[in-house]
């Protein structure tokens, strides 16, 4: 069997000159953001370096630099010496942790989200003028090299935007295809802006089996990585860093088809009134997943930025407060998400990676009866939130075998030792008989040993148990102690 996965990481380069001090112009402006209020998000963004068109020449810097919105007093700074950017926030906090940007304050400066607005930078002999277009909601204005004119652009907070600013040190990854081919992934890709570079490719077999593969080699214009083991990978390639990041680094998730760590395992697509519609994912995995690079396919945007742990079911919902509330259990994890509304009758949930399918499910009136909801894997009603009920488990899917050496202790008699086999990290813990932890200890991945349980120093004559736990699994067994 063939697969074959094709990725793009789009850029512009033009090559680095070496340049005499020049002066700084503004060059973006983004003053409307819609995923966060106007001020913790917008910025006004000044480059300190300028090609040599239309860009007056000084024999130093100023000791201040000047920012003047429209008739307002102007924002006097000391002049950021050092820098390429120098960006006008609300939150100095919230300046972007990259080398070479440093940040000002706006102080009560609000800029206008519906009007055409005019700025000045000068300091010294240098000075630049710029009108910028009414603001779009979401969108960046950024300048077009030097002149007076400026594109409607995603945001390039802190980094340059090689299509419209000159002069930009850009190499960054081309198009890359990944081909499944007789047990192993073959990587294909090519560099773009430059001929050669240094690349770091870092590749995480999610079985938990397999050891995660870091390597860095000199590659040219076009590149081949062969034989990479492992049907669910988590591939990361990087460049090194330039002026513009956004096309520095791959870090996609390859899988085969009916293979995703990621999947659905559980659709209510018709519950009872007032129980909200849900649907059940489960990481089948011994990695943590992001949650915020997955979606359902035309069913609102990406998830939230947290994560879903090794063999953790989450449940997701467009109403998590009424479903926990019906419910009227807290353990189950949720996630809210605007996943429209099922239909009863017959439809159908595609779970993306990116832009990438990776599991999916349908149904119809013949499915299940409502209002119950089913399993996709075995097309059977069921009803277990936050955990998988009748899913068949495989062996990779649980993370840790273990054995005692006993489940009767005597108080004076040998001590109980547990012997751990697991490709995680496991926590062990000795519980009294109301479930309160006594003691705890963590197990190294990859140990193999047996480990002692301070049962007789720790635990009451009567019943007690062992838990041991590795990402979202856990198992729990009951001991007894003996006088």
């Amino acid at each position: 069997m063939k697969i074959v996965v094709d990725f793009l990481a789009a850029g512009l380069f033009l090559w680095p000159v070496n340049l005499v001090w020049a002066c700084p112009i503004l060059s973006e402006y983004f003053a409307d953001p819609v995923l966060t209020s106007d001020n913790e998000g917008e910025y006004v963004e000044i480059r300190m370096f300028q090609s040599p068109e239309e860009t007056l020449w000084v024999e130093r810097p100023p000791d201040s630099l000047f920012v003047q919105f429209e008739d307002k007093a102007p924002l006097g700074f000391a002049y950021p010496q050092g820098v390429d950017r120098f960006i006008l926030v609300h939150d100095t906090l919230n300046c972007p942790e990259r080398m070479g940007v440093k940040c000002g304050g706006l102080g009560s400066l609000s800029l206008p989200n519906s009007r055409e607005t005019v700025w000045k930078v000068y300091g010294g002999e240098c000075m630049d003028s710029a009108t910028v277009p009414s603001p779009k909601a979401g969108k960046s204005y950024q300048r077009i090299g030097e002149t007076g004119e400026f594109a409607l652009v995603e945001g390039t907070f802190g980094y340059a935007d090689p299509a419209y600013e000159s002069l930009i040190n850009d190499c960054g990854l081309g198009r890359v295809v990944a081909e499944w081919n007789d047990g192993f992934w073959n990587l294909k890709g090519s560099l773009w802006g430059c001929d050669s570079s240094q690349l770091f490719i870092q590749a995480k077999n999610l079985d938990g089996l397999t050891k995660v593969f870091t390597d860095t080699f000199s590659v040219g214009e076009t590149f081949t990585l062969k034989n990479i083991k492992g049907e669910s990978l988590w591939l990361n390639l990087t460049l090194p860093p330039d002026d513009s990041p956004v096309n520095d680094s791959l870090d996609t998730l390859l899988t085969l088809p009916g293979r995703s760590p990621l999947q659905i395992t559980e659709v209510h697509h018709c519950p009872a009134e007032p129980e909200p519609e849900w649907v059940e994912i489960y990481n089948s995995s011994a990695f943590s997943l992001p949650l915020g690079k997955f979606h359902f396919l035309n069913r609102g945007p990406f998830w939230p930025n947290d994560s879903i742990l090794p063999y953790q079911s989450v449940l997701v919902t467009r109403d998590s407060a009424s479903l926990r509330d019906f419910l009227g259990f807290k353990d189950a994890s949720m996630i809210q998400v605007n996943i429209g509304y099922l239909p009863n009758t017959g439809g159908s949930l595609l779970l993306y990676f990116k832009e990438s399918p990776v599991d999916s499910v349908g149904w119809d009136k013949n499915t299940v009866q409502c209002p119950l909801g089913f399993n996709p894997k075995t097309l059977k009603g069921e009803n277990t939130p936050g955990y998988q009920g009748s899913r068949k488990k495989t062996t990779n899917e649980v993370p840790l075998q273990f054995k005692l050496s006993s489940r009767v202790v005597s108080k004076r008699g040998n001590p109980l030792r547990v012997y751990v086999e697991s490709n995680l990290d496991v926590a062990l813990k000795l519980l009294d008989s109301a479930g309160l932890s006594l003691w705890s200890q963590t197990v190294p991945k990859n140990s193999s040993a047996w480990w002692d349980v301070p049962v007789q120093a720790k635990a009451k004559i009567g019943v007690a148990y062992i838990s041991l736990s590795a990402g979202a699994y856990e198992k729990m067994v009951g001991i007894l102690l003996r006088p």
